[in-house]
């Protein structure tokens, strides 16, 4: 970490002495890793929960005066919360002099490992967890449909190392004050009616719960829409919708055995507008039971109020939005490493509950786009994409190569054209402009540049990324964003406006700064490691992205009125060697393209 010269007003942090009220250990563990400076001075801090205060849950107050600092939490992750934004205001070991006022804008905020193909790892969970807390999201929930026993062998119980990992991950959930939500998805084998099969299930649940399991929920999507055992037609009906009627009874088991709430995906879980099958379970689930909705469509570019409105309407609950971003299931050779876009930040009385985002299978390069949902969930009305996505290179500790993949891999929804931007530069190079040659001479230069270490010189052949050594480059240094307009709604202590005493105002500081969750700036050793983790995920992306560069440069080089013959024999190879890699699509509907066009001319 680079050491900083405090401005005027502003302390470097030599030793700090924790003083923790009740409820405050989580608090006091982050607090305990405050970055220091050389020759900074002793620094106070006391966290405490004040729940008398009526402060909004989740929500706390930091004030930092001197080398004195007061977090007041309105709950034990209020506080937590606040030791946070302390831990990123103090990421170059410089204490600013400021008041922060903070809360979220969603009760729920948060991921779930919900995608097909190969689960996270249990090094992956345990990490995403510290990722989650550090970045304000409040709910994790395991639904990884290749676990055999959440889904295909549901009715078996863990086995005992597995179940001792779940336990694992509750306790790791807890110190980050994320929510552990654990489902099971029955539907494809199980007879709702057979009492014996429900108790299979309440048996599973019962067994989790034993490990510290407090939070549930029942899947019922991707399943035949229509009832198939003839004990099941015999006692919810054949009528339409008459499956929605036994998923409901379902729940109603399951909640009054376990005496929790319940969220639950119903079979109908994407468009807008009444169907039989909804029409059902807003007859028969229970009032309290959170539905997850897609949106109008399954995978969406964007979500509208109206679209809010209209979907709780017809199934007559309270929603959860399950957000198929950044998940890449269903075309796995593509990465999504943009910002969340086109969500509605109009939701102020919406029957919307919050987020899970649905990552994917690449559990660190999918923190790029989830520290971006994370910066939506906490504060509707100053996210900007942009800035996010900024933001989350920067807390992710994003190497200039992953920079580079991220330009590349920043369109969304799936159908949007890849790069814009680069399909522009290369169609104004056709016409003949020099300038935007250059430029694209430039692009392909960074994506080459992007390669892993050993990968940095032309290859006649891509090969598998367990061939290559995988060496990872140094990590961009960013220290010193914070506070400057990239923190939660704060002001100087010199500045003339004071923040609002009332924790439940709105206002926004004169100076244009914003809440954020994405405060969090980790520590040097912190970004190596989850820069390292990174470029391992990617490695076959980024040689994909260095061997698509070069196919670029060498179509502009064809392009010369003295390249002949040679040129674009050499351009054909380059074009070989970057479609070669099948398993990885990196800008292929619009690199590509453009080659061919070079040899087209002949």
């Amino acid at each position: 970490m680079t050491a900083r010269i405090p401005e005027r007003d502003e302390v470097g942090v030599g030793s700090v002495v924790i003083e923790a009220g009740a409820h405050c250990d989580t608090a006091a563990a982050v607090l305990a890793d405050l970055p220091t400076a050389p020759g900074g001075e002793p620094i106070t801090v006391a966290v405490t929960v004040d729940e008398a205060r009526g402060g909004p849950p989740e929500g706390y107050r930091l004030v930092v005066d001197g080398t004195h600092v007061t977090i007041t939490g309105s709950d034990p992750a209020g506080a937590f919360y606040g030791a946070q934004t302390l831990r990123a205001l103090t990421a170059d070991g410089v204490l600013p002099p400021v008041t922060v006022e903070d809360r979220p804008d969603l009760r729920w905020r948060g991921t779930i490992e919900g995608f097909y193909g190969p689960p996270w790892s249990h090094a992956d969970r345990l990490a995403h967890l510290e990722f989650a807390g550090r970045h304000k999201l409040n709910t994790y929930v395991y639904a990884p449909k290749d676990d055999p026993y959440h889904r295909k062998q549901w009715r078996e119980p863990y086995p005992e190392a597995e179940l001792a990992r779940i336990g694992e991950l509750v306790t790791a959930a807890r110190s980050s004050h994320v929510r552990f939500v654990f489902s099971v998805s029955p539907g494809l084998s199980m007879v709702y009616s057979d009492r014996a099969e429900l108790d299979l299930l309440l048996a599973k649940f019962e067994q989790v719960r034993a490990v510290g399991v407090e939070d549930f929920a029942l899947l019922f999507d991707d399943i035949a829409p229509d009832l198939e055992h003839e004990a099941d037609r015999t006692a919810f009906g054949t009528a339409p919708g008459s499956s929605a009627r036994a998923h409901a009874a379902v729940c109603r088991a399951v909640i009054e055995r376990l005496e929790r709430p319940l969220i639950m995906v119903p079979t109908d879980y994407a468009g807008i507008e009444a169907t039989p099958h909804r029409d059902q379970l807003a007859a028969e689930l229970p009032t309290d039971v959170l539905v997850w909705w897609t949106g109008r469509d399954v995978v969406v570019g964007d979500i509208t109020r109206a679209e809010i409105d209209a979907a709780a309407r017809s199934y007559g609950h309270e929603l959860l939005l399950w957000d198929n971003f950044p998940v890449n299931d269903f075309d796995f050779p593509r990465l999504f490493l943009g910002p969340l876009v086109g969500r509605t930040t109009d939701l102020d009385g919406a029957p919307l509950a919050g987020i899970t985002a649905n990552p994917m299978p690449h559990e660190a390069a999918s923190r790029i786009a989830v520290a971006t949902v994370a910066d939506w969930a906490w504060n509707l009305a100053a996210y900007d994409p942009a800035d996010a996505h900024e933001r989350a290179l920067d807390a992710v500790g994003a190497t200039e190569a992953v920079r580079t993949l991220a330009r590349a891999c920043t369109s969304w929804p799936p159908s949007a054209p890849q790069d814009p931007e680069l399909s522009a530069l290369i169609e104004a190079a056709l016409g003949g402009s020099p300038a935007a040659a250059d430029a694209l001479r430039d692009r392909f230069e960074a994506m080459v540049a992007a390669a892993p270490d050993d990968d940095r010189a032309p290859d006649p052949a891509p090969q598998a990324a367990d061939q290559r050594e995988r060496r990872v480059s140094e990590p961009t240094r960013r220290v010193g964003s914070l506070p400057t307009g990239a923190g939660s709604t704060y002001q100087l202590a010199a500045a003339p406006q004071a923040v609002a005493s009332d924790p439940a105002d709105d206002s926004r500081p004169a100076d244009g700064s914003q809440r954020s969750a994405d405060e969090s700036q980790p520590t040097a050793d912190e970004q190596r490691r989850s820069a390292e983790r990174m470029e391992r995920e990617v490695t076959p992306w980024l040689v994909a992205l260095a061997d698509t560069g070069r196919a670029g440069l060498a179509a502009l080089a064809a392009l010369a009125p003295s390249a002949g013959d040679a040129g674009r024999t050499t351009a054909a190879q380059a074009l070989a060697v970057a479609e070669a890699h099948e398993e990885q699509n990196i800008l292929r509907g619009v690199v590509p393209p453009f080659v061919r066009a070079v040899l087209d001319r002949g």
